[in-house]
């Protein structure tokens, strides 16, 4: 067993006076490319996009309409797969995963509002907000319950729990959809 002298170095911690190494991205890409078609066809969605996000800040990609947000997004979010370069998502590189384990990375650790809501239709919105956590076996605990009624009561859906995504106005639809993977 090894011991330091208080105040010392550790291997997990900087000496004294050393800025600290800079903290993981929450995400980010590497030369990324997308290309769709072939030929005369053929369209550059990204050719060679770095970025990386930070967690815990707000970032707004703005553009003219066909520009690559979507695309971008979609690359980062392991919904599409880049033509060349890598994504991470912390420190795993999505791009190197499999299809199961990147099913199974999206549904523990990526959320995403989608311009259009993707409710399912036939379910109330208190079962479009649990259908993820269904789908990736969480159980309905005392701590999950807590959190559920948490959430609706920050995003203001308590009286709307029973309504189906047609029932819903543009901001309670775009509630329901994104909280069980935040």
């Amino acid at each position: 067993m090894t011991t330091s002298a208080p105040g010392a170095p550790t291997p997990s911690s900087p000496a004294p006076g050393t800025p600290a190494a800079p903290a993981v991205p929450a995400v980010r890409g590497v030369g990324l490319r997308k290309t769709y078609g072939r030929g005369d066809a053929q369209v550059h969605a990204l050719d060679g996009v770095d970025v990386a996000f930070a967690r815990g800040e707000f970032t707004a990609i703005m553009g003219a309409s066909g520009s690559g947000k979507s695309t971008l997004l979609h690359l980062l979010a392991g919904l599409d797969a880049a033509s060349a370069g890598q994504v991470f998502l912390g420190d795993t590189e999505l791009t190197a995963l499999g299809d199961d384990a990147l099913t199974r990375l999206r549904r523990q650790r990526v959320g995403f509002v989608f311009q259009s809501f993707n409710l399912l239709p036939m379910f109330t919105a208190e079962q479009n907000i649990l259908l993820p956590l269904e789908l990736a076996g969480v159980r309905a605990t005392t701590d999950v319950r807590s959190w559920f009624d948490r959430l609706v009561d920050t995003l203001g859906l308590r009286q709307r729990l029973t309504h189906r995504p047609s029932e819903l106005s543009g901001a309670s639809s775009s509630a329901s959809r994104s909280p069980a993977r935040s």
